[in-house]
């Protein structure tokens, strides 16, 4: 199970979401409320990011700010599209729109965009019968009108100022706030499930990493990649783990496994190196 799948709560601010207990049990039932929306990511790179990696390609705890914003919309036909601030909306979409009855745009630089509100935002345009609707970062459109329409008339735009979900990263300040964020979402998750942190400051787990009920984390644990932590594991002070699994009731102390696979009831001893093996109890 990957904890990416989750949702977590929203605090609503607006009185323009007044009606959000009406939309969640719409949500239920049999045809999605996003059923029929086909969902485009626009790619845009900040100049605030230097390097090779173009910002909407930087890693948050091991995802993509493109990939965290795509797992708001499920299952619903996804297409990324690299452009330009500079760039028409309606002119860069246009020639990809399918038969569905929505699209929806959203941007790539919005990490901390989750289901909810973007459910949210849909049920808003679709109760108000609505062609059009512009939000913070981003739109929901009426695909029929977006093939005829010249340009973007009177699009309405909710209001939803300060939410999290928008948050636009764009240089190292709003990408450390990003980081901070999702960061909490993660342990979170993990807590919920019976995940003891003795302390979650000194604790990174990327965003895949799946770990079982009744394990403690000493500070200092580094898990990374597509790592397994069953249950009743103890991490000592000072793991670095990436890419591996820890069978159930293992004792971890101070050492780097990477690519590797320790069985149940394992003890690993103080500054071991473990790199593509298996270590049987």
């Amino acid at each position: 199970m990957s904890i990416l799948s989750m949702d977590y709560e929203t605090e609503i601010t607006s009185d323009s979401l007044d009606e959000i207990d009406t939309m969640w049990s719409r949500t239920t039932q049999k045809a999605p409320l996003d059923s029929d929306v086909a969902v485009i990511i626009l790619k845009i790179h900040h100049p605030a990011f230097t390097g090779s990696t173009k910002s909407f390609d930087t890693k948050i705890w091991g995802k993509t700010m493109t990939e965290w914003v795509s797992l708001a919309f499920d299952k619903c036909p996804i297409l990324e599209i690299e452009t330009t601030p500079q760039a028409d909306v309606l002119e860069t979409i246009r020639p990809y729109l399918t038969e569905h009855s929505y699209t929806a745009v959203f941007y790539a630089d919005t990490p901390l965009f989750r289901r909810k509100m973007f459910l949210t935002c849909l049920d808003f345009v679709k109760s108000r019968g609505m062609n059009v609707c512009r939000f913070e970062r981003g739109y929901i459109f009426r695909t029929d009108y977006v093939r005829t329409a010249e340009r973007l008339y009177s699009a309405s735009q909710p209001n939803f100022e300060g939410l999290q979900d928008f948050l636009v990263v764009c240089d190292m300040d709003t990408l450390s706030q990003a980081q901070a964020v999702l960061k909490k979402r993660i342990l979170d998750f993990h807590l919920k499930n019976g995940v003891q942190f003795i302390d979650a400051n000194w604790t990174s787990v990327d965003a895949d990493v799946i770990i079982g009920e009744n394990t403690v984390i000493y500070p200092q644990n580094v898990l990374q990649g597509k790592t397994i932590i069953g249950n009743n594991v103890v991490l000592q002070v000072g793991n670095t783990i990436i890419d591996s699994a820890i069978g159930n009731n293992s004792n971890i102390m101070h050492s780097v496994i990477i690519n590797s696979k320790i069985t149940e009831n394992s003890k690993i001893e103080p500054f071991s190196y473990i790199n593509k093996g298996i270590v049987k109890n």
